[in-house]
């Protein structure tokens, strides 16, 4: 999905969400950063100080999903959504978004980039 005032990210193993995380290991992970804080079983915003920031852990099989209440034990996804707005440091999404892939061995995604391309990788 393309926005001109947000970014959509997405960390995976890869573009067939074939490989799952237990939902506690990916918690932890993400707490550890400091930059978020968790508002639901699976939901995380930004912690003071950082960018604006919504972060779901999800299971799917296609990369679509519904958020929901129950917790869910193994997810294969991490879908984040971000600000775009001038001014907003983007290196700091994306190194923060990166350490999180490289704790999971998975890889970060950009939805879709200004130019329409999808799927992006982002090293």
């Amino acid at each position: 999905m393309w926005s001109d005032i947000y970014n959509y990210y997405n960390i995976q193993s890869d573009l067939s969400f074939s490989q799952k995380e237990s939902t506690k290991t990916v918690v932890d992970i993400i707490l550890q950063t400091k930059y978020f804080k968790q508002n639901g079983n699976q939901n995380f915003s930004n912690a003071d100080g950082f960018p604006s920031v919504d972060l779901v852990l999800v299971e799917t099989k296609d990369g679509n999903f519904a958020v929901k209440e129950k917790e869910i034990p193994f997810i294969n996804l991490i879908a984040i959504v971000c600000s775009k707005r001038e001014g907003v440091d983007q290196t700091l999404y994306i190194k923060t978004f990166l350490e999180i892939a490289k704790a999971l061995n998975w890889k970060l995604y950009l939805e879709e980039d200004d130019e329409g391309n999808e799927n992006v990788e982002i090293f």
